[in-house]
């Protein structure tokens, strides 16, 4: 990968604190040049599903050469490793603690694994020369991005790794009553309620035209295409941007008006 010098930053620091900007501080301080590009900074405190499913959104949409770093790590100062995966088009650098799983799963599909680099963060000439126990973020990751996103190699970080930790995501799951359970993974900022049940999933088992759709004492008996086929107020469901079922009000909140958020689950029945 030939780095562009364009570093998002992903995290669950929020706006209140300093945090985020601190990290933007280290890595200017090491590559003046940096275009930083703020993904999120509003992740759930220590969710690292959510920061998993939300950089699986966007990442490719970046230009090749893109350095994308991720911080939500509950396991700071702890016996979790520091990584960066590289590839052909992009690098990431995160704490191993799963928030990479949708990536690696993606990359070693479209790579193979023979084309990319997974490093274990040990050398300690890429880091701040004093490292708190509680923020590896400021001292270790965003110093190593922005190295990365210099040109430094892949192989002078530290030692290689054979794989990552792996999240278990949540799958669909069959019903005693030959219905399938999904779970909403994410609400977005207007309340949609987006779910592990995907586009490829509904194909696989019987089609937009024989799904129904229930949650709570609700009942869709359709996908719509976009969110204006559905009457104002009404629970719709269809499939958004990232290809994944998701249930929306029509100019409302889905989550607000269903009560409902992260974790939850839904039914899927397929009729003939």
């Amino acid at each position: 990968m030939q780095p562009n010098g364009i570093l998002t930053l992903t995290t669950d620091f929020g706006s209140v604190d300093a945090y985020s900007a601190v990290l933007k501080g280290v890595i200017l301080s090491v590559n003046p040049q940096a275009t930083l590009i703020d993904v999120t900074h509003e992740i759930d405190a220590q969710r690292i599903a959510q920061a998993a499913y939300l950089l699986h959104t966007g990442y490719r949409y970046f230009p090749d050469g893109t350095v994308h770093l991720v911080i939500v790590d509950p396991g700071v100062g702890g016996d979790r490793k520091a990584v960066a995966l590289c590839s052909p088009r992009w690098a990431f650098v995160a704490p191993d603690n799963g928030v990479l799983s949708y990536i690696w799963k993606d990359l070693v599909a479209e790579f193979g694994r023979e084309q990319l680099q997974l490093i274990e963060l040990t050398d300690d000439r890429w880091w701040l020369p004093k490292v708190s126990a509680t923020f590896h973020g400021r001292d270790i990751f965003a110093p190593v991005a922005a190295h990365l996103s210099k040109g430094v190699q892949p192989e002078e970080l530290g030692q290689p790794l054979a794989e990552l930790i792996d999240l278990p995501l949540a799958e669909p799951r069959q019903r005693p009553d030959d219905a399938w359970e999904g779970r909403i993974i994410h609400v977005d900022n207007f309340g949609n309620c987006i779910t592990n049940i995907t586009r490829d999933f509904i194909a696989q088992h019987g089609g937009i035209e024989q799904v129904e759709i229930g949650i709570l004492d609700q009942q869709i008996g359709r996908i719509c295409r976009t969110y204006a086929d559905s009457e104002w107020g009404m629970v719709m469901a269809l499939f958004g941007s990232s290809e994944r079922l998701e249930l929306a009000v029509r100019n409302g909140n889905a989550a607000r008006m269903l009560g409902v958020g992260i974790g939850d689950s839904l039914r899927i029945r397929f009729v003939s």
